[in-house]
């Protein structure tokens, strides 16, 4: 199983998810679960999919 770590609390996860927020401009960034839901009600957040590191 592979892991990535969190581009904000680097936590090691199996599971993060791409997004863009206005703080990290126009670059996409992998997220933990816990990370996004704290940049969600950011204006401007985006949502690029998700990354699992069990299907690859």
């Amino acid at each position: 199983m592979k892991t990535k770590f969190c581009a904000h609390c680097q936590t090691e996860a199996t599971t993060l998810y791409r997004i863009q927020t206005p703080t990290e401009g126009k670059s996409w960034i992998f997220v933990c679960e816990s990370c996004c839901l704290k940049a969600k009600p950011q204006p401007g957040y985006r949502y690029g999919g998700t990354w699992q590191g069990y299907r690859h």
